[in-house]
C-alpha cells in the first residue's frame, strides 16, 4: 500500500494522463477519418452504400471515435485524478494484443470465413480479457451468430470463398 500525500493527489489530478491524451488523440483522429471517408474510399460501382467498400472502415472508425469519447471529456473536464493504466502495469498490453487480433481478423476471414474467423476472434478477445472460457464460448456463439444474421443474410453483403478450404477443396 502506498502513501499518497494531498500534494501527490493535486499533481496527479492536474497533468492529463498520457493513456488518456493517447485515447483522445487516436478517438479524434478516427473521427476526422470518418468524417473525411467518403471522399477516401472509391464508391462508384453499382452496389449500395450497405454493400460498398465504405461500411465497414465507417463502422471500425465510428466505433474507434466513440469509445475515445470518456477520455476526451476527462481531459477537456481536466478530472483525470489518479494516472489511468488498462492493466495496471503503466503498459496497455492486453489492449496492444487486442489491436494486434483485430489487424489479424480481415486476414482470417479471408482465410477461413466470416463465421470462423468472428467465431475465434471474439473467444481468443474474451479469453484474453474475460478468461470464462464457457461463458466466452457462448458469448463468441452468440456473436458468430449475430454478425452473419447481419451482414450475409439481411444485409447480403458477398464474402469471397476462404482461400484455405479452396487450398484443401473444400
Amino acid at each position: 500500500m502506498t502513501n499518497r500525500t494531498d500534494e501527490d493527489s493535486a499533481s496527479a489530478a492536474e497533468a492529463p494522463s498520457g493513456h488518456e491524451t493517447l485515447a483522445a488523440g487516436i478517438g479524434m483522429a478516427a473521427a476526422v477519418l470518418f468524417i473525411l471517408s467518403p471522399w477516401l474510399v472509391d464508391r462508384s460501382g453499382p452496389d449500395p452504400f450497405y454493400k460498398g467498400p465504405l461500411i465497414f472502415p465507417m463502422i471500425v472508425l465510428a466505433g474507434t471515435a466513440l469509445s475515445a469519447v470518456p477520455a476526451i471529456l476527462r481531459l477537456l473536464c481536466h478530472r483525470v485524478g489518479l494516472p489511468f493504466h488498462v492493466d495496471g502495469n503503466g503498459f496497455p498490453g492486453r489492449a496492444a494484443a487486442l489491436f494486434v487480433l483485430m489487424c489479424l481478423y480481415p486476414l482470417g476471414i479471408s482465410a477461413i470465413g466470416l463465421s470462423a474467423a468472428t467465431f475465434l476472434a471474439v473467444l481468443i478477445g474474451l479469453l484474453m480479457v474475460y478468461r470464462r472460457p464457457w461463458q466466452s464460448v457462448a458469448i463468441a456463439a452468440i456473436m458468430t451468430l449475430t454478425v452473419h444474421l447481419a451482414f450475409k443474410t439481411f444485409l447480403d453483403i458477398w464474402f469471397p470463398a476462404p482461400w484455405l478450404f479452396e487450398m484443401i477443396g473444400a
